[in-house]
Order: structure tokens, then sequence, then C-alpha cells
């Protein structure tokens, strides 16, 4: 493992634990690699998109919400599928289902953060899409912080909202675990799963609360003058720039993998 490798591990191990996440005992900032990290295992569900419609993790079967920065998101695609049995390494929230991932395998394929690409940034969503959705919750979804950001229905569905408008118990009062509820916002469906950012929910599409949006902290959000900020949208804290998924239109399925991408992948 190079040098620049062990540092980003020790870097991102450092960072987690200083955002409430658990860390076994022989993980350190002199972390020297990724097998120092606790490793969880379990089988693949779902997988949870950015906006953009690129991967930022994934959920197993037992529920747990694994946390990855989206420029990771082609080589995951096309490493692993739903129902592979996984180990992941990382680190998990101390009291919240919730692990940021640093790696994950199937067994004959790892997929490893390597840290983000040169240039990689925020860009700018295509044009967001109107989406009306109904179904039952199964579970919460998590923000960078372990903070409850949404919830996952049934079908895999990911709602997201900010963590304020989740605390209120007006809203708070819905979401519970085997509920049916119903939301309107924008977001993306595409082969690999559908995310809203809901602006309005309820039990119903005849009943519905309207969700107090953050002001974007530089003018318009990117999905628009009605978008918000994704700061608190689910997806890593390591580093700012993991909270933007990488350019391309919502819909979009990932491209074939490149050779140098910043998530390396091994057999």
């Amino acid at each position: 493992m190079t040098r620049m490798k062990t540092l980003l591990l020790a870097s991102a191990a450092a960072a987690l634990l200083g955002t409430g996440f658990a860390n076994a005992a022989s993980t350190t900032a002199t972390t020297t690699g990724i097998d120092a990290l606790p490793s969880y295992t379990g089988t693949v569900k779902h997988f949870t998109i950015t906006p953009r419609g690129t991967i930022d993790g994934v959920i197993l079967s037992n529920g747990t919400d694994v946390m990855f920065p989206p420029y990771m998101s082609t080589q995951i695609a096309y490493a692993v599928k739903l129902g592979d049995s996984v180990t992941i390494h990382g680190l998990k929230a101390a009291n919240e289902p919730v692990i940021q991932g640093v790696s994950i395998t199937d067994g004959s394929h790892t997929v490893t953060d390597n840290g983000p690409p040169p240039g990689f940034g925020p860009g700018r969503h295509g044009a967001p899409t109107r989406m009306m959705v109904q179904g039952k919750i199964a579970q919460y979804l998590y923000g960078p912080h372990g903070e409850k950001n949404g919830v996952l229905l049934d079908d895999g569905t990911a709602l997201h909202m900010p963590p304020p408008a989740i605390a209120k118990s007006s809203i708070a009062s819905m979401l519970k675990t085997g509920d049916t509820i119903a939301a309107v916002g924008v977001g993306t469906t595409n082969s690999l799963g559908s995310v809203v950012m809901v602006q309005q929910i309820g039990s119903n599409f005849k009943d519905l609360t309207r969700i107090a949006m953050p002001r974007p902290p530089h003018g318009p959000g990117p999905m628009g003058p009605h978008g918000w900020h994704h700061g608190w949208h689910h997806g890593p804290m390591m580093h700012g720039p993991m909270m933007h998924g990488p350019m391309g239109g919502p819909g979009a399925p990932p491209p074939p993998p490149p050779a140098n991408d910043s998530g390396s992948m091994s057999k």
C-alpha cells in the first residue's frame, strides 16, 4: 500500500471519529491499511443514489445504511450486484445502523476509496423531475453525521428531507416503520434506484404537509431556483465534494469504469 493511500485512510478514520462514528481499538490515526478498519458483512438489498442517479451507498438486508462517496459509483455498479454477500470495511455510527464505508468486496472484486479524482467537485443538475410516490416505510435513512435525513420505502425508493424537518413532531409522527406515506418532490429514478428530495409529505396525497427547505448558502440550489443545498443529503462526510455526485444528467446509468477511476477496483 502506498504512503499516500495510508495517509488517506488515516485521515478518513480521524474525520469519521470526529463526527460520532465508533472505531475498533486497533484503528487510530496511525492506521496502516484497510484491514485495520472494522469489517461488516451482509447482503446488498438496495442501492441508494444521488439526485444525479449515481450510487452513494447500499442498504444491507439487515437494514444497515452504508455510505460511499458518489465518485465510487461507477466501480461499485460494476463490482457489486443486488443480492451479493459483501464485506465492508469502514466505521459505524455509535448509536445508529449507519456505516461510512471505505471499501466493499463481494469476494471477487474489491472497490476501495482512494479519494476524489483530480478536478472532482460540484456540478449542476439537469432539469429536475417532479415525482409523486407512495409506499410503506421500511426504515430510516441517515446523513453524514449519523442524523436521520429520510426514509426508505419497501420498494427501495429513498425519500430525503432536511434533518430539522424530520425532527419536528408533526413530521416525525408520520415516519413510523410500516406506515404508508405519500410524498411529492423532485428527484431521479433509474435502473439503480429512485430518490426523491421531498417537498410535501403526508399519509395520502390529499393531506400533505409542506417541508421547510434550508436556504442555499450561495444562491439558488443545484436543482434550480426551488432546489436546495445537499449538505444534508445522504452521503459521506470526509470531504466536502463527496456531497456531490459526478457530472451527468439525472437517470443516466454509469459509464464503463475508467482505468484510472479514483475508486479503485481489484480482483
